[in-house]
């Protein structure tokens, strides 16, 4: 009997190991559709996006974030979360720098150069806010 009550439970632990790895796969498998759905929109938005629009909305993007990354200051309870949204306020800073890059750059070839690598400076903070926010629960 307690042989066949200890298989019960092993079994019923093996299949809630497997059931937690597959939520967690489908998981990480709908984010990373969704920012290969949102770099093929970016990608053709900047395509035929004019130099000073593509920096003007650059530019509200992060001021957007900004502002989304002070509200999750205000959701700081717990310490690792804390050091998720510092992780946060240096990713909007490293990008904020990038961009002052992006706009002192005259010559149009080496622009779009860079554009590339500042889409995805873009890109990873959008998907690292939208996180927080979700385990925040706003």
């Amino acid at each position: 009997m307690k042989k066949t009550l200890l298989t019960c439970l092993v079994i019923s632990l093996c299949l809630a190991s497997t059931q937690a790895e597959d939520s967690l796969n489908e998981q990480l498998r709908r984010a990373a559709e969704k920012l290969k759905n949102e770099f093929s929109k970016v990608k053709e938005q900047t395509e035929v996006t004019s130099r000073e629009e593509y920096l003007k909305k650059a530019g509200d993007a992060l001021t957007r974030w900004k502002a989304d990354i002070d509200v999750l200051k205000d959701q700081v309870g717990r310490e690792y979360f804390k050091t998720r949204v510092k992780a946060l306020e240096e990713h909007h800073a490293f990008a904020m720098k990038e961009i002052e890059m992006l706009t002192a750059i005259t010559e149009e070839a080496q622009f779009r150069a860079r554009q590339k690598s500042f889409d995805k400076t873009l890109w990873t903070l959008e998907a690292a806010i939208e996180q927080a926010q979700e385990e925040a629960g706003l």
